[in-house]
């Protein structure tokens, strides 16, 4: 159970990093200083890949 909490947890800070997200909303790229919206969608597509590798290495045998 906690592996798919950890999956989903996973793909949801992915979308959150691949919707464009501004000021009102926490952690957005702008605080961080990324001001080219090109690189927070990178992140959002790494944050998709370690939930699949991570559900590819947990699945169930």
């Amino acid at each position: 159970m906690k592996k798919q909490i950890v999956v989903v947890l996973l793909v949801l800070v992915g979308l959150y990093w691949l919707i464009d997200h501004t000021a009102p909303l926490p952690f957005n790229h702008e605080q961080f200083g990324l001001y080219q919206h090109g690189i927070h969608r990178i992140i959002g597509v790494v944050f998709f890949a370690a939930a699949g590798l991570a559900w590819w290495k947990w699945k169930e045998k």
